[in-house]
């Protein structure tokens, strides 16, 4: 069975409304206000976790949001 890492980021900015949720990962999108975002960020990430065979999900409890990364674990020579 694969075995996986798993990274948790989470922040307590507010929250993201479930009505955003799905568009986070969507590129150029951008929730911020005052124009500092290009919404590429999650975009990116989203890429970068799928090219390694990962996922990356996102849950908003009130005001709390948590990104949950889960990549596959993989044993290397260094690794023994």
């Amino acid at each position: 069975s694969q075995r996986y890492v798993h990274i948790i980021i989470e922040d307590d900015a507010g929250g993201i409304p479930e009505d955003q949720i799905r568009r986070i990962f969507v590129p150029f999108y951008t929730r911020s206000a005052d124009g500092r975002g290009t919404g590429l960020g999650l975009s990116i990430s989203l890429g970068i976790v799928r090219e390694h065979n990962g996922r990356l999900r996102v849950r908003t409890i009130g005001k709390s949001t948590r990104f949950l990364v889960s990549l596959p674990f993989r044993k290397t020579e260094v690794d023994g």
